[in-house]
């Protein structure tokens, strides 16, 4: 299930770091200057998966 935009209920694309306010592409443009600043949605999935992967290679070391 995807996060979806706070402003518009869209399709999240973009999230501020350690937060769950998610923006849609077009609502991170209209309210950021600078979108380098947000976490795009993707790549914290991403990041999430390579955590959870690890901790259950730690498991199974054990």
């Amino acid at each position: 299930m995807g996060k979806k935009c706070i402003v518009c209920d869209a399709e999240a694309a973009y999230k501020i770091k350690d937060t769950s306010d998610y923006y849609c592409q077009e609502c991170a443009q209209e309210n950021f200057a600078d979108l380098s600043l947000l976490v795009k949605v993707e790549e914290e999935a991403q990041r999430l998966k390579a955590f959870v992967e690890q901790q259950k290679e730690s498991e199974n070391d054990a």
